[in-house]
């Protein structure tokens, strides 16, 4: 019998690579102009150039482009329109740009983003806000929608979105307030109940003993009637998928 020895062959490994895409708009809008954008290190040198409309995509070794980065667009279409971004690349990414006057138009892609919202089990309409942790690291409001079951318009720049539900936290009781059916009053100290009317009326003058969940049924509040109902603090979901528009 013969035994050959055992052969160890060093296969090489394939380098990490990095996907990095821009997606640039103009005052919130896709536009048919050429824009570009320059990807460049924190040193100023230059290590990718994205010429498009709307949308470009360039490979790259991930030694090459990993680490805190400069994105630098440009519009120059009259009025010329600019923007940057200071973002850290540690993986494949997707920025979303917009390139306006600074005045406040709405920056990033249109997306959508279905929501239903249940307390106790039952449908029921409440805030239903969606907030993205941008690449840079700053976070901002997305879109917002009061529903119980609906889809939130939102403007999106490629970070990771987050969908918080928050209940109604009711008006702070005054002295001989009007109330009408379905207002929410909130305690001075507030002890995790709100009082919803159930019949309209004048809260007292002077502020009652408040009862809590075990005392089923409407109760009277002044001239009004009111039912007692938990409070619940607000839920949040993600990161979550968004269907872009």
């Amino acid at each position: 019998m013969i035994v050959a020895p055992q052969v160890l062959i060093a296969l090489p490994q394939t380098a990490a690579r990095r996907i990095v895409t821009v997606r640039l708009t103009r005052d919130g809008e896709q536009t048919t102009t050429l824009k570009v954008c320059r990807l460049l290190g924190t040193d100023m040198t230059l290590l990718a150039v994205f010429g498009t409309a709307y949308q470009s995509s360039q490979t790259f070794l991930a030694s090459a482009v990993d680490g805190e980065r400069f994105l630098f667009a440009l519009d120059e279409v009259s009025p010329k329109r600019a923007a940057a971004r200071y973002p850290v690349i540690s993986e494949d990414a997707t920025f979303n740009i917009d390139l306006n006057d600074g005045s406040g138009s709405a920056a990033g892609s249109p997306a959508t983003l279905q929501a239903r919202v249940r307390v106790d089990g039952l449908d029921a309409a409440r805030e239903v806000l969606a907030v993205e942790r941008q690449t840079d690291g700053v976070w901002r409001i997305a879109g917002n929608l009061r529903t119980a079951e609906g889809a939130l318009d939102l403007r999106v720049t490629g970070g990771a979105v987050y969908a918080l539900a928050i209940d109604d936290y009711g008006t702070l009781y005054q002295p001989n307030l009007a109330v009408a059916v379905d207002d929410v009053i909130r305690p001075t100290l507030f002890k995790g109940w709100l009082y919803r009317i159930t019949q309209a009326g004048t809260l007292p003058a002077t502020e009652p003993a408040w009862w809590d969940g075990n005392t089923a049924g409407p109760q009277d509040l002044g001239s009004a009637r009111a039912e007692v109902v938990r409070y619940h603090r607000p839920l949040a979901h993600g990161p979550i998928t968004v269907e872009t528009t």
